[in-house]
């Protein structure tokens, strides 16, 4: 018999693998030429369609107490509409693998949010992991030989702005998340909302998109919104299961997932000074994590 942790370990890959194809994805989509509010706006109202849709067949419909509203805005707004908007932005500026670095920030920042929100207590430990990975990030755009061209660090320093976010939602998904919701009408009611807050800025900005680019780079946005939909139903099951802690080991996965699909696509091979802030990132998130 399959028990719940296993299911969780099983999520928690397909979590990791998909989430950083995610990034080669992006690449493919920006490059292609999908503007990148468009690109958002579309992964978060097709993402959200397929969820209402399952989350309808599973009986589980939207809810619009207070609560409810208010976690879709939060979460739409810091989970996906802003840091989507800001990687597909900086997809085409820095080489996917590298960029999937920054997803180790996201834990880091998540305790460095909850001491300050007194939700977790201050330990020395954590400060150590939170200096090594800085200390990575540093490594990663530092060096001239660690981006393919020196001039990408200030975008990735950019991209750092979407594991703020991330760190943002981890801390408040807990905290206001309404009682006894289903995963995946949380999921539908967030991408929803986050689709209705891109509609005025893709307008506003005149960043439309109709999928009338090549069939590569219109399946490109067609996959970003499947794994957006498979990502966010898996998030909330993982975090039912085995809760948000146990959750942050995807960002080990996803990374090194990254790193692999960007050489499998595109064939680009890291720098050792990727592979040495990588480890940084790793040490770093283990210590926070002990």
């Amino acid at each position: 018999m399959i028990t719940e942790r296993v299911i969780a370990i099983f999520l928690l890959f397909l979590c990791g693998i998909i989430f950083g194809l995610l990034f080669s994805i992006n690449a493919i989509a920006v490059q292609g030429g999908v503007p990148a509010i468009a690109y958002a706006f579309w992964q978060s109202l097709g993402a959200g369609v397929l969820l209402l849709i399952y989350s309808s067949i599973r009986g589980n419909r939207l809810r619009f107490s207070f609560e409810h509203i208010r976690t879709y805005i939060m979460l739409g707004l810091l989970g996906m509409a802003f840091p989507l908007s800001i990687l597909a932005y900086v997809a085409p500026k820095v080489p996917p693998g590298p960029l999937t670095l920054l997803l180790v920030l996201s834990p880091l920042l998540t305790y460095v949010f909850s001491v300050i929100l007194r939700v977790e207590s201050f330990r020395w430990l954590s400060v150590a992991g939170i200096v090594f990975g800085i200390s990575g990030v540093a490594l990663a755009v530092l060096p001239d030989t660690a981006l393919p061209e020196p001039g990408m660090a200030a975008w990735m320093l950019l991209g750092v702005l979407a594991p703020v976010s991330f760190a943002a939602v981890n801390v408040l998904a807990g905290k206001f998340r309404p009682p006894a919701s289903a995963g995946e009408s949380l999921s539908a009611g967030l991408l929803l909302f986050s689709a209705i807050i891109l509609v005025p800025v893709m307008f506003a900005t005149d960043q439309l998109f109709a999928f009338d680019a090549s069939m590569e780079v219109n399946l490109a946005v067609v996959w970003s919104i499947i794994i957006n939909a498979v990502f966010w139903l898996a998030f909330f099951e993982i975090v039912r299961i085995a809760g948000p802690v146990f959750f942050a080991q995807f960002n080990f996965i996803a990374v090194i997932c990254g790193i692999a699909w960007a050489y499998i696509v595109f064939g680009q091979v890291p720098s050792v000074y990727i592979w040495v802030s990588a480890a940084l990132l790793f040490l770093g998130l283990g210590l926070v994590l002990s």
